[in-house]
């Protein structure tokens, strides 16, 4: 019976990884013959309203502070009271 097992698992992961295999191929083809060129160029040109946005928004996320949140001292005996349902 281990033996059907281990077959049918083998011959499964195996046809799975074919098809996967094979549909990666055809995806990589696609994307040569449909791709065309692409455009690697890194210049991008921003206005200064546009920098001023980008700085703003940056500078707001980075001043975000998380407040500290205090539990109570003996958090464990709560959770275990909590999970047994006494407190239900």
């Amino acid at each position: 019976m281990t033996e059907i097992g281990l077959i049918l698992t083998v011959s499964g992961m195996g046809g799975v990884f074919v098809v996967l295999s094979l549909l990666a191929f055809v995806m990589w083809i696609t994307g040569k013959i449909l791709g065309g060129e692409k455009n690697n160029s890194q210049d991008l040109d921003f206005s200064e309203a546009e920098l001023f946005a980008i700085v703003a928004a940056i500078v707001q996320h980075e001043s975000i502070e998380v407040p500290e949140v205090r539990g109570p001292e003996n958090w464990k005996r709560y959770a275990k009271v909590y999970a047994t349902g006494w407190l239900e």
